[in-house]
């Protein structure tokens, strides 16, 4: 949790409304982020497979970087045909 009233914060909030670039690189800030979206590259992957490929990171890390990412409409989560609990993420490719 940030302090709200923090210079750095404020700083950031000054950057982020003046600067494009700022705004850009808040979307991929996040340690496991860029590595999502690299391994969804070249296809569509499952949350499992994903966690078997980003062997170090947490399933309540993955996850909470998966929302952001969909949240931010980098990935899309959408539910296969085949399985109501199978979720597959896709898109914000054309960024790598």
């Amino acid at each position: 949790m940030r302090k709200e009233s923090s210079a750095n914060l404020e700083n950031e909030t000054i950057l982020r409304d003046y600067c494009q670039a700022m705004k850009t690189l808040q979307l991929f800030s996040g340690r496991w982020k860029i590595s999502i979206l690299f391994a969804i590259h070249s296809s569509v992957k499952t949350y499992t497979e994903l966690k078997s490929l980003l062997l170090n990171v947490s399933d309540r890390m993955l996850a909470k970087q998966l929302n952001e990412l969909i949240k931010d409409r980098l990935l899309e989560k959408r539910k296969n045909q085949n399985d109501f609990f199978l979720s597959s993420y896709l898109k914000g490719t054309e960024y790598l």
